[in-house]
């Protein structure tokens, strides 16, 4: 039978022998000199430039291991799951292999005589930037947004190479497991399609795989084992042909939002004819289940959303950047952690972007368990990629190895060709898209061919059951900011135009792939990770502070949004409250207007950008790098729920009128709001006016009884200035309804309109939302009343005059909810698991008291 063995215990140096020691695989030169205390860490204060010279020097990494040298019968390899990047492979002196591709796995079977009782093994491993500088000065600059230069002819990680919210820690070393395997023949290649009937009552499994070292005498076997652990069904199949396997009655994954998750598992046996024994076993966790993607016409452009076992379904979730700069820190716990953030934060689709990896079984493993729905793109981000053949065979093998490895996850639900390329040919390179295909190839945007066949070809070739969209954002007649087709990414609110979050509802499409605003992590993040603790100058514009932050010109930006809307404070932790206040803020209109939007298929989703951090950073995360979520996690958490209430008031007339917004959110994309200029006119400051709209979104697949109410409520006095409204109501199920759409607002003082979803029996409030007067800053709000009584872990708040962005700060503690607004007569109750003692907090105004 095949035996593998992990050969772990590695000894590493420099090129030169001066610096050295010992490690475990996996690993990489960073983490190994950080145990060693060669290096500060890089994460903290501004160490991060003085560990620049690792990026520079060449490493080794060497092992010894005995092994059975040629054993009659048996083959010998060596497996090199990942190499970080440009490596040279020898064995006991003779030259193995060479890798320049951190995606691609290495199977080298040895020839006789290499392997010896007594082995070393060695890894060199060259300096990406050096090589990709090297590659760079010798074909010419591609254009690439991020990162430096060189990036876009390394194929590895490309955000190791800086990005706006990430630093630069170009890494090397054997960062992925090695193994050495003894076999008489093994699987290679196993193919297990899992299909659901039109009635979703019958699966039927669809296997097929390749051997190494076939012959006659070799026989496979397929088993089948239900979610409870019970087999099911034992069954020869065909070794050429493939064999498909049906399962009745079979139990259907569905998101977590939507149903259960069965997983079963499908074990592939190779084995011996003449006596039975099993040569290589090869096992699979399936689930039945069926994705659509739905692109029906609409009176503009065309949907894009998806069905899930024929269920229409709005994907609110995030994006996901690597976990940490340094991939080996991320363990099994790890990502589950993260998962279960998304799942708690009712996030039913994360997409992983394409300037990281192929994420690794681990992520996509608990994304099956828990439901969590997976948009994948190949690991291309924000570049002009080249096209020459070298390249893309490298390519090639790269995409075949991460779709064989992926495509059997029942989160898996789609591939994207590449993160914004498509922007960088409009934008960048003025690629006309109505160029023929027979001339992809010699212009400058030559990558094309690869997003739009080769990579297609590839997954009709391994996994046609898998959606694949050519890119992202991708559709329409620029093939990026077309809001009627396709997938956007709409980055005009917290930077470009600067349009006010507040207009997020008016930016709607069929798919927002990616959107967000700038904030801190949170105040012991920064405590622990921005300063050295040595540091006295703990300013919010200090060195130390404006080294986490990555994003070019983010003062303007950040300080435009925050300043458009609350009153600034460079006091540390309100600071950082701000900023955070300003990213909840805007997240809760775009979540709650693009979700409304899902009546109709107007919008298919929302999936903010990002959810994590790769380290300590200011950044657009929801949650920062040790896992502290923001505000904003929270608010979106509450707009995502199965029942969620929206209100939301708009002026009549704009008393401040910008052109060039009006035609961006008139239009259908950012060309037609191009040459309209933003001149400031006269305004006469109209009186106060304003409508409002009352809707709930339902992803439920059954219509609701609920009673809705609505109260208009003085931020000066805490009164009601008028009558409650309620509203008995069906809510539509997989929906959007409507309860009040443009009614005038009362308007004699700043009022909050309050809505509250209760159960039918009106005992229960379901889901709560309000708006208030805008912008904050033109408010003061003192003598609250505010009471936040902790018994044991539960939290008790109410208050006597209307609270905004109420922020419970204990570090620690996981909070039920968080980022709250408090209405007088409406307490709210946080379960607050692992609190001990009083809770610490801060709201909007609190100083005015």
């Amino acid at each position: 039978m095949l035996r593998r063995t992990a050969l772990t215990d590695f000894q590493w140096s420099d090129e030169e022998g001066k610096l050295s020691g010992e490690t475990k695989i996996p690993t990489n030169i960073h983490l190994d000199l950080l145990a060693a205390k060669h290096i500060p860490d890089p994460f903290i204060s501004t160490n991060e430039k003085d560990v620049q010279w690792v990026d520079s020097k060449n490493w080794v990494y060497t092992t010894h291991f005995t092994a059975s040298p040629e054993v009659a019968g048996y083959q010998a390899a060596l497996l090199f799951e990942g190499l970080d990047t440009f490596a040279s492979v020898e064995l006991n002196g003779a030259q193995l292999c060479k890798s320049d591709n951190m995606f691609v796995p290495k199977h080298i079977e040895l020839a006789p005589g290499l392997l010896k009782n007594e082995n070393v093994l060695k890894i060199t491993f060259q300096s990406a930037m050096k090589v990709g500088n090297s590659i760079y000065k010798e074909r010419g600059h591609l254009v690439c947004w991020n990162g430096q230069y060189e990036r876009v002819y390394v194929r590895k990680a490309q955000y190791h190479f800086g990005w706006d919210w990430g630093p630069s820690l170009v890494t090397a070393g054997p960062w992925k497991p090695i193994y050495l395997e003894t076999y008489q023949a093994r699987l290679d290649d196993v193919r297990v399609e899992a299909r659901l009937s039109e009635d979703l009552k019958d699966g039927t499994l669809f296997l097929s795989c390749d051997i190494r070292h076939d012959s006659d005498g070799y026989a496979l076997e397929s088993t089948v084992v239900d979610p409870k652990g019970v087999t099911l069904i034992s069954r020869n199949i065909e070794k050429k042909q493939g064999t498909a396997i049906s399962i009745p009655d079979v139990q259907v994954w569905y998101p977590f939002t939507h149903g259960k998750q069965p997983l079963y598992e499908v074990r592939t046996s190779l084995r011996n004819s003449d006596d039975n024994t099993i040569l290589h076993t090869v096992s699979h966790t399936v689930g039945f289940r069926r994705v659509k993607l739905v692109q029906s016409p609409l009176k503009e452009g065309s949907t894009f959303y998806f069905k899930i076992n024929e269920i229409p379904i709005f994907m609110g979730g995030s994006n996901w950047i690597p976990g940490d700069n340094f991939l080996t820190r991320m363990t099994p716990d790890r990502y589950a952690r993260w998962i279960d953030l998304a799942v708690r934060g009712n996030q039913n689709m994360i997409r992983v972007w394409g300037g990281g990896i192929y994420e690794d079984d681990a992520f996509f493993d608990e994304c099956d368990r828990r439901g969590l729905l997976v948009w994948q793109d190949f690991a291309f981000a924000c570049g002009q990629y080249p096209s020459d053949e070298r390249f893309v065979e490298s390519v090639k093998k790269e995409a075949v190895a991460a779709v064989q490895r992926l495509r059997n996850h029942p989160s898996l639900c789609i591939f994207a060709g590449n993160n914004e390329d498509y922007q960088v040919a409009n934008e960048g390179l003025k690629h006309d898209m109505k160029t023929p295909e027979s001339e992809w190839k010699n212009t400058k945007f030559g990558a094309r061919y690869t997003y739009e066949k080769i990579l297609p070809d590839i997954i009709r070739q391994h996994a046609p059951w898998i959606t694949y969209w050519p890119g992202s954002p991708f559709g329409g007649e620029d093939n990026n900011s077309d809001r009627t087709i396709g997938d956007v990414h709409i980055w005009n609110v917290s930077s470009g135009m600067l349009v006010p979050y507040q207009r997020y509802p008016d930016l709607c499409a069929r798919f927002i792939s990616e959107f967000g605003m700038i904030s801190c992590p949170h105040f012991e993040t920064v405590q622990q990770a921005f300063f050295d603790p040595a540091d006295t100058d703990r300013h919010p514009q200090s060195l130390a502070f404006e080294h986490h932050c990555k994003a070019s010109s983010y003062e303007k930006r950040m300080f435009t949004c925050m300043g458009e809307n609350f009153r600034l404070s460079f006091d540390l932790q309100k600071y950082i409250y701000l900023s955070q206040l300003t990213q909840s803020e805007a997240m809760g209109y775009a979540f709650r207007g693009w979700r409304r939007q899902f009546q109709g298929r107007l919008c298919g989703g929302a999936l903010v950008w990002q959810m994590n951090d790769s380290w300590p950073v200011s950044s657009w995360a929801i949650v920062d790098y040790y896992e502290r979520p923001k505000p904003a996690y929270h608010v979106i958490a509450r707009a995502l729920k199965s029942l969620a209430i929206g209100v939301i008031r708009r002026p009549k007339i704009e008393v401040r009128p910008n052109f060039q917004h009006l035609a961006l959110i008139n239009g259908k994309m950012k060309a037609d709001a191009a040459g309209v200029i933003a001149h400031a006119t006269p305004h006469i400051y109209p009186p106060k006016e304003s409508t409002f709209s009352v809707w709930i979104a339902n992803s439920g697949m059954e219509r609701v009884r609920g009673t809705v109410e609505l109260r208009y409520v003085s931020i000066v006095t805490g009164l009601d200035v008028c009558l409650a409204q309620t509203w008995s109501i069906d809510i539509l199920a997989l929906g959007t309804t409507e309860i009040v759409a443009d009614k005038e607002t009362p308007e004699g003082e700043p009022t909050v309109l309050a809505a509250r979803l209760f159960d039918e029996s009106r005992e229960c409030v379901i889901s709560r939302e309000s708006d208030w007067p805008q912008p904050f800053k033109h408010y003061t709000f003192p003598d609250r009343g505010l009471i936040v009584k902790a018994v044991g872990e539960t939290v008790y708040i109410s208050a006597k005059k209307p609270v905004k962005g109420l922020v419970l700060l204990n570090d620690g503690v996981t909070w039920s909810d968080n980022c709250l607004d408090i209405i007088p007569g409406d307490p709210q109750t946080v379960e607050a698991m692992g609190l001990n003692g009083e809770v610490e907090f801060i709201y909007y105004g609190q100083e005015d008291s």
